[in-house]
């Protein structure tokens, strides 16, 4: 008796290992490995985590970084290619997708558009004629004739996006889609800071120049633009305040300073008063420059 007491000592601690190791390795090959992580299943193939991840990091900063912040969105988008493929599949279009390579996929998306959207599109002289007929008689024949030719290629445009947009929904329709929503929030990283409209208030009232960024999250040229201003913000520390305002959280200030295109930059003096605006992207030193102009020094 005592013998079979003293075996349970030493027989329990090694088959709790043994059960813990068993428990870490099905989770490291299984659930917790990118490969086996399934974010979305079409019909009977899947988007796993692991493939999000080399497609998303095929794509350039800074628009890695807004799509991390909202991987739904991208999500989407490799859905729709799937969705896409699979019908090219079956229309004899590709055969073997394991040795598909990334020239051969596009190459069989755009023929299966061309085939199922592009080919049917059709616009009308009738159409053409009902946008142009008030500026018929205010140009010689060549000004209309290529008036009419450009009426043309954004009539085909405009329906062909929509006719695309149907055809995606049919396909959509005849597939089974299933999202693991839960998985995709958690890989979701936050959107970068912005500054509230009370702080855009204290920095007017401070005495110093002011820069502010009027921008968006969601917008690319603004986001090209948030190094070069991060790095000013700490360089002008104590010399000078620059802001970077969000036009759809703060609306009524972009209201109040008539922002009409993002990024728009605008420089103010010591007083409050803009001195300086500048729409689009623009270089360190030009923004620098303009900074000195306002009264940093």
């Amino acid at each position: 008796m005592g013998g079979s007491r003293k075996l349970l000592k030493i027989l329990i601690p090694i088959v709790v290992a043994v059960g813990i190791g068993g428990l870490v390795g099905y989770l490291y090959l299984f659930a917790w490995n990118p490969e086996r992580q399934v974010l979305a299943q079409i019909n009977d193939r899947t988007i796993t985590v692991a493939q999000f991840e080399r497609e998303i990091n095929r794509i350039p900063p800074p628009y890695q970084e807004m799509l991390r912040e909202d991987p739904k969105q991208y999500l989407e988008q490799l859905i729709v290619k799937e969705l896409i493929l699979q019908e090219a599949k079956r229309q004899g279009l590709i055969t073997d997708r394991a040795t598909l390579t990334a020239e051969a996929e596009g190459a069989a998306i755009q023929k299966l558009i061309q085939k199922e959207v592009l080919d049917k599109v059709q616009v009308t002289a009738e159409e053409i004629q009902e946008i142009t007929k008030q500026h018929k008689g205010a140009a010689d024949k060549k000004a209309r004739e290529e008036m009419d030719l450009l009426v043309e290629n954004l009539l085909r445009e405009a329906k062909g996006s929509e006719k695309m947009e149907e055809y995606l929904t049919a396909l959509r329709k005849k597939s089974k889609i299933e999202v693991d929503e839960s998985r995709l929030t958690k890989m979701a990283i936050p959107s970068p800071p912005t500054n509230s409209g009370q702080e855009f208030q204290e920095a007017m009232k401070s005495g110093k120049p002011v820069l502010v960024d009027f921008g968006a999250n969601n917008c690319a040229p603004c986001r090209q633009l948030r190094p070069i201003l991060k790095e000013m913000e700490k360089e002008y520390a104590g010399r000078a305040y620059i802001l970077i305002i969000d036009v759809y959280k703060e609306k009524e200030l972009a209201r109040q300073y008539k922002i009409q295109m993002i990024p728009t930059l605008i420089f103010f003096d010591k007083s409050g008063k803009e001195v300086y605006r500048h729409m689009g992207g623009w270089d360190k030193a030009s923004i620098a420059g303009k900074l000195k102009e306002a009264g940093a020094v």
